[in-house]
């Protein structure tokens, strides 16, 4: 995205999220659908360019919107992504939301739907395919089982190996637990 002029029509100050928020976009929460992600980013890329949004700027706005399950993939991801007090691309941040919301989402929508086929001795490709692709594709049906709180943990590390997601998963349970157990012993010390 390249949005470092104006519109022509004179000096333009300062992009300010309130502005930008004016423009009334809707919120995202993650989703399996890649039309529905695709829909929401093509939306997101047009009112970045059409409010002149600085490049440095455009993530910052973007991610103002996730919410949910979408919310606690982003903080995971700009995370792992953000190197000091440098910004983070438009071209990365696409990368990373279609590589996570579109490219798996429609894999994943496609092998569902091959399941549910009953017809002879006709199964999914997970299920006769290679061990790594059926590996990949428990891991994906585990995380979708698993409680938000617990799914905010292991689930932007993105782990496609069954047994270490099952381990990543109980160590979160247990550290959730333990937050738990200490904020409710904090709550009896006080009169």
């Amino acid at each position: 995205m390249n949005n470092h002029g104006n519109d022509g029509g004179g000096v333009q100050g300062l992009m300010t999220l309130a502005n930008f928020f004016k423009v009334n976009l809707p919120k995202f929460k993650g989703t399996t659908s890649p039309t529905e992600a695709d829909t929401w980013f093509q939306a997101m890329e047009q009112a970045l360019q059409a409010q002149v949004v600085p490049e440095g700027q455009c993530v910052e706005f973007a991610t103002y919107l996730p919410t949910g399950e979408a919310s606690h993939w982003w903080q995971g991801v700009r995370h792992l992504m953000q190197q000091g007090d440098d910004y983070i691309t438009w071209n990365a941040f696409r990368e990373e939301f279609y590589k996570k919301y579109f490219l798996t989402s429609a894999t994943t929508a496609k092998e569902l739907e091959l399941l549910q086929l009953k017809q002879g001795t006709m199964f999914s490709r997970m299920c006769q395919g290679t061990p790594g692709d059926y590996e990949e594709w428990k891991c994906i049906k585990y995380e979708g089982g698993l409680r938000s709180d617990i799914f905010s943990s292991v689930g932007p590390m993105e782990i496609r190996t069954f047994s270490e997601l099952v381990n990543k998963s109980k160590v979160a349970e247990e550290c959730v637990k333990k937050a738990a157990a200490e904020r409710g012993s904090h709550k009896g010390s006080f009169p």
